[in-house]
């Protein structure tokens, strides 16, 4: 069992502020403990985080990203917030992306490496699960 860890914080809306905050993370979790899913927590925090500065806050720089970053029972738990008006992510979550589009990743990443995924209604926070310690398959 991992020790808990909780992580919470408010900066304004940047692709810049979004960098300083994943280092921040990663610096402090590689401090405190010797193995977890580095590169998938990276890869989440990035998309969710990247996700409300581009289409939630609409590259907004006067408004803010809520972060929230926690681990309670060998589970992240990861919530973003931002302050733009929304989506409906009902219709987004049942298509398929496109590997030659840069953008409709973000729910195939979610589904391939979270255990729960939850967004309020209005879509600007979102709330997901992980395992802390990766997920190791060995093929023949």
């Amino acid at each position: 069992m991992i020790k808990p860890f909780e992580y919470r914080c408010e900066f304004k809306s940047s692709l810049d502020e979004v960098v300083s905050q994943i280092a921040k993370i990663i610096s402090l979790l590689d401090s405190n403990f010797e193995n977890y899913n580095k590169f998938v927590l990276d890869l989440i925090l990035r998309e969710t985080l990247n996700n409300a500065v581009i289409h939630g806050n609409k590259n907004r720089p006067d408004q803010i990203i809520k972060l929230g970053l926690g681990i309670e029972a060998d589970q992240f738990h990861i919530v973003v917030e931002d302050e733009g008006a929304g989506f409906n992510w009902q219709s987004v979550i049942v298509q398929q992306s496109n590997p030659g589009y840069d953008h409709g990743r973000g729910f195939p990443i979610f589904q391939r490496y979270c255990n729960k995924i939850v967004l309020n209604k209005k879509g600007n926070r979102i709330s997901l699960k992980m395992n802390v310690h990766k997920d190791i398959e060995l093929g023949n």
